[in-house]
């Protein structure tokens, strides 16, 4: 297996491959994101940006070969915590354990960096997420009214990371 290739099995039993991802991953990438979020999608130069200022914050998992869904995290030095900036997962491929392997490979990482501390926003109406995050250990903190272009309101969660 390549270098910095993690394998995981999925609940239908499928191998899960998370890894950097790559410029020829873009349009993948881009697909999931319009389809995640068609309200607000990030346009395709943040991913490019983020390629280019953050690639080893940003994972991809594959399946047979395809990328079925991302994580871009960034680590904050000068707060000593992560952040999520985002993640998706193709609708085909949820609630199969992808968004709970990229978010567990993404705090890993974030803990190797010295953090203990994980932050993420979430539209205060997408319960599902809210939900998934939950699960995984996510409080929320606070409210943040207007903090989406289109005027919604943010729900900032903390976890605690164990070292």
């Amino acid at each position: 297996m390549p270098e910095g290739v993690i394998e995981y099995v999925d609940r239908r039993g499928r191998r899960v491959r998370v890894r950097r991802a790559h410029r020829r991953d873009i349009p993948e990438i881009t697909e999931i994101e319009e389809l995640a979020f068609p309200k607000s999608p990030y346009p395709t130069y943040v991913f490019l940006y983020t390629l280019s200022n953050n690639p080893e914050g940003f994972l991809v998992a594959e399946v047979h070969g395809r990328v079925v869904g991302y994580v871009i995290f960034e680590v904050r030095r000068w707060l000593n915590e992560g952040h999520i900036v985002s993640i998706a997962v193709h609708p085909e491929h949820r609630r199969c354990g992808i968004g709970t392997i990229l978010m567990r490979e993404a705090e890993r990482r974030i803990r190797e960096r010295g953090c203990d501390v994980v932050r993420l926003e979430v539209r205060e109406s997408n319960f599902p997420a809210r939900r998934f995050y939950e699960r995984l250990g996510y409080r929320v903190e606070r409210r943040e009214p207007g903090y989406y272009q289109d005027g919604e309101t943010a729900v900032i969660m903390v976890k605690r990371l164990r070292k």
